[in-house]
């Protein structure tokens, strides 16, 4: 009897169990099919919204993507090539908290994410122009600054100077340094400021593009472009502390739009408001632009040197 029970009740488990999992890969399938606007709680395709630039079709709230997207995007073609970079030791300081070591986290966003940092970049065509992109990626441990991400992007400056490009961007969608590296992390800042300043010395454009700025990159080289761009919404943010902090710092109320776009354009911390769909064409126009100035200004440097020099003989 005991026998003939066991039996029903282990076959009536593994039907359960299978049952399951079809309900969690039916959720998770359904979770990738339809998309909901966070700022207008629109419902709406998945394939819909990638084919918009994973911008809101109704309200034009943009939405974090990976750098894959972002490459995918800015590119001509969505064509690309991934910059590699050297690796770097990880959790230098062995962090762990009682729910998750850092070693764990980083493990499980370069699966979530097929990437080695928060940071990556790559080099490819933008309307025929030859440009280096860098790209944050908020789902790896919220887009932090680590010490890969630092050595990323240091390595992405060396290799515009190495290869001439007409200009390198950056997208930052960031939560500032990585606390779980303390000082590591904090002495990305300057470094990467070190890398900025090889652009400027070998007459690069530098664009910053953000969609959220804020912490040690918004102090360092988020805050360090030729031109400064943000991608419009309430939900963008740039500033280095938080709202909240600041508001409890100063105990005074805030506007509803502080360090959203509309209200940073005011303060000219910023140099326009872009719409996703229109980066590529804004940032290439003003690099054709740049270009043109600097070989003018070469062709004048040129001819007062062969005047001087045809004085002198």
């Amino acid at each position: 009897m005991t026998n003939w029970l066991d039996k029903i009740l282990s076959k009536a488990k593994e039907a359960g169990a299978k049952l399951t999992d079809s309900f969690k890969k039916k959720t998770i399938e359904n979770a990738d099919l339809w998309s909901s606007c966070p700022e207008c709680k629109k419902m709406f395709l998945g394939k819909q919204l990638k084919e918009n630039m994973h911008v809101c079709t109704q309200c034009d709230y943009h939405f974090r993507i990976s750098a894959n997207e972002r490459f995918k995007i800015f590119f001509d073609n969505a064509q690309f090539e991934m910059i590699q970079t050297k690796r770097l030791a990880e959790d230098p300081n062995k962090f762990k908290t009682e729910l998750k070591a850092y070693k764990d986290q980083l493990k499980s966003a370069k699966r979530k994410t097929n990437q080695i940092a928060s940071l990556v970049s790559a080099h490819g065509k933008v309307n025929s122009l030859e440009m280096v992109c860098s790209s944050f990626d908020f789902n790896f441990n919220g887009g932090t600054l680590s010490m890969q991400s630092g050595q990323n992007f240091y390595e992405a400056c060396e290799y515009a100077v190495k290869n001439k490009v007409s200009a390198l961007a950056v997208f930052i969608t960031t939560g500032g340094a990585a606390l779980q590296e303390n000082l590591f992390a904090l002495y990305q800042m300057p470094k990467t400021i070190l890398g900025v300043q090889k652009l400027k010395e070998n007459k690069i454009p530098y664009f910053v593009v953000a969609n959220v700025n804020i912490g040690g990159v918004s102090a360092s080289f988020g805050s360090l472009g030729d031109f400064h761009i943000m991608e419009p919404g309430k939900k963008t943010i740039w500033g280095f502390a938080g709202k909240r902090v600041v508001q409890g710092t100063i105990s005074e109320p805030l506007p509803d739009d502080f360090q959203s776009a509309s209200h940073v354009i005011t303060t000219g911390a910023i140099d326009m408001v872009t719409h996703r769909k229109d980066q590529k064409n804004v940032i290439s126009n003003l690099v054709s632009i740049l270009l043109k100035k600097q070989n003018v200004q070469q062709s004048i440097v040129e001819e007062k040197f062969e005047e001087a020099k045809a004085v002198n003989q």
